[in-house]
């Protein structure tokens, strides 16, 4: 096919296009990391008679490719009219739930503007570190992070000295609209943490020293870390694509060894009635916690 089998239907495939057409990859990567991608379905599952199933195609060498495309026209040229229905996905959404990390994405296959990326290729693309969100958008600041915390985390933190945390932590912004103890820890797959009154215990603060703040592509198995050239080994349902695992939620995760809390930590608690109140502040001069009585009255 020659460029002018498709001309571009949107403004955005006019960028990537051009982009393509004088070999900036980079370029395309970061416009592909913005982009609405239409994945092609049944007419069944346009009509809601069959779930929808990932479109794929299989390569000389026995490889999976999940198919998508950068606009409705261009999946009926590619597919010469076979596929006539979609889902739109973003690559941050198609990461959530990304059926199998030896699958490669193809977009565009048949196209001249083409693009055949690797699943860690995908899960970077959709999923920067908090170091490259800070590069990407650097009026931003340096986002919030948090963690749930067991009422026994809370009684280590507020008497063990100088507060360090391990283990996952999530981006707080992800789960702002979420304002109900029970839908909060459904989302994050922890929902042993909720106390016997129904509240959330919740560490919050900004993040000193991003490189401490990993995050975690990887797999269940080796050979699943090795295909997004990960680095971390979990048991499922673990993603290894850098979101928490449900595929129905956009959850950044960061994995961490013993990161020091900064001055300003808080430890907040959000109730059953979806109120939250802030349990303690931590004091970096002090070196202490400063605990918050509730107002009455």
């Amino acid at each position: 096919m020659t460029s002018s089998d498709h001309e571009p239907a949107t403004p955005f495939e006019e960028r990537l296009w051009a982009a393509h057409r004088d070999g900036e990859d980079a370029l395309c990567l970061s416009l592909l990391r913005d982009a609405d991608l239409a994945l092609p379905i049944t007419v069944a599952a346009a009509d809601g008679t069959e779930a929808p199933a990932w479109a794929t195609a299989t390569d000389s060498e026995e490889r999976t490719w999940l198919l998508a495309y950068t606009s409705v026209e261009a999946m009926r040229l590619a597919t010469g009219g076979v596929a006539t229905h979609c889902r739109v996905l973003s690559p941050v959404e198609l990461a959530a739930g990304w059926p199998d990390p030896r699958w490669g994405l193809a977009i565009n296959p048949g196209l001249t503007a083409a693009f055949m990326l690797e699943p860690g290729t995908v899960a970077r693309l959709a999923v920067p570190t908090l170091a490259q969100d800070l590069m990407l958008d650097p009026g931003s600041g340096v986002p919030a992070v948090q963690k749930l915390l067991s009422p026994s985390d809370v009684h280590d933190l507020l008497t063990g000295g100088e507060p360090r945390v391990s283990g996952y932590c999530h981006h707080a912004l992800d789960v702002s609209h979420i304002a109900t103890p029970v839908v909060l820890a459904e989302a994050l797959g922890q929902p042993d943490l909720l106390t016997e009154n129904g509240s959330l215990n919740i560490l919050r603060w900004r993040p000193v020293g991003l490189a401490g703040y990993r995050t975690p592509y990887g797999g269940t198995d080796e050979e699943g870390r090795a295909a997004v050239a990960g680095w971390v080994v979990e048991e499922p349902p673990f993603v290894g694509m850098g979101l928490v695992p449900n595929v129905d939620q956009v959850i950044r995760e960061y994995k961490v060894y013993g990161v020091g809390l900064p001055h300003g930590s808080e430890i907040w608690e959000l109730t059953s009635r979806g109120t939250e109140h802030r349990r303690a502040i931590y004091h970096g001069d002090l070196r202490r916690w400063l605990l918050v009585g509730r107002r009455t009255g």
